[in-house]
C-alpha cells in the first residue's frame, strides 16, 4: 500500500512537471488598422484608422508542431465611414436634413482570441507560426464623432462638440433615424503567422501578424445599415 501510494505520487509529480513545461504565459502588444466594410449602398467606407490593444497571453503545447493558444486583450478598434442617405437632428429647431456624414468610431473591446497554433521545426533560434481560431469581444466603450460639409453653419454654430452623437454622454444633437450605440458582442474569425525568436529556457520573442474578419453587425437597431468593423494587426510579446 505504502508503495503504491508513493508510486501515485510520484505519476502525479511527473504530470504536473510536465503541464508546466507546456504552458508558457507571457505579455503582448500590437496595433490594429480597422476598417467599416458596409452591405449596404448607403455606408461607404472611408479608409483606416489606427488602434492598439495589451494584455496577457499563453499557450499550452500539445506537442513540438502544434497547440492551443489564447489571449486576454484590451482593444480599440477604430473606424471611420461617409453614410449616404439623408438625415436629420432631434434638436435642430429647423429640422434641416443633411447628407454625407462623415462618421468616426472609436470602441473599446475586451477581446478573448482563442486559436490554434502551428509551429515548424526550430531553424537555428527561430520558430516560424501561424495562427487559426476566434476571438469573441466584448464592448466597454463606445465614441463617436460626425461630421460633414453640408452641415449648414446654422447648426454649427448650436453644437461645438463637433457633432458627438453618444445618447449616454448628453451630448448636443442624435439623429433622428441613425443609431450609434454599438452592438455590445463582436465575433471575428482570425488568422495569422509569425515568428518566435527562442532565448535562454522557455523564453522567447514573438513577432506576428493577424487579420481578423467578423460576421456579427457593428449596430445595435438599424439594419438597414448593416456594416461589420475589420482589423489587420501586427503585434510583438515576450513568453516566458
Amino acid at each position: 500500500m505504502k508503495n503504491s501510494t508513493i508510486l501515485m505520487l510520484a505519476l502525479l509529480i511527473t504530470q504536473l512537471s510536465f503541464a508546466q513545461n507546456s504552458f508558457r504565459f507571457g505579455l503582448k502588444g500590437a496595433s490594429n488598422f480597422g476598417w467599416l466594410s458596409g452591405t449596404d449602398k448607403t455606408i461607404e467606407n472611408d479608409g483606416t484608422k489606427i488602434g492598439f490593444a495589451y494584455g496577457l497571453m499563453g499557450e499550452y503545447a500539445i506537442n513540438s508542431t502544434y497547440g492551443l493558444h489564447a489571449e486576454l486583450l484590451l482593444s480599440q478598434v477604430n473606424s471611420k465611414f461617409n453614410l449616404k442617405s439623408e438625415q436629420s437632428f432631434v434638436n435642430d429647431p429647423n429640422s434641416t436634413v443633411v447628407s454625407n456624414l462623415n462618421f468616426k468610431y472609436v470602441i473599446q473591446y475586451l477581446e478573448i482570441p482563442i486559436s490554434m497554433k502551428l509551429n515548424t521545426k526550430e531553424i537555428g533560434n527561430l520558430v516560424y507560426y501561424g495562427n487559426f481560431g476566434f476571438s469573441p469581444g466584448f464592448a466597454l466603450n463606445a465614441r463617436t464623432s460626425i461630421t460633414s460639409d453640408d452641415i449648414p453653419k446654422s447648426i454649427q454654430d448650436l453644437d461645438p462638440t463637433d457633432y458627438r452623437v453618444n445618447d449616454d454622454e448628453g451630448d448636443a444633437f442624435t439623429l433622428n433615424n441613425f443609431d450609434d450605440r454599438v452592438f455590445l458582442f463582436r465575433f471575428p474569425l482570425i488568422i495569422g503567422g509569425g515568428v518566435e525568436y527562442r532565448m535562454a529556457g522557455s523564453t522567447s520573442l514573438q513577432a506576428g501578424v493577424r487579420f481578423a474578419n467578423t460576421f456579427t453587425d457593428m449596430f445595435v437597431k438599424d439594419k438597414t445599415a448593416d456594416a461589420k468593423n475589420n482589423y489587420f494587426a501586427v503585434s510583438v510579446g515576450v513568453l516566458f
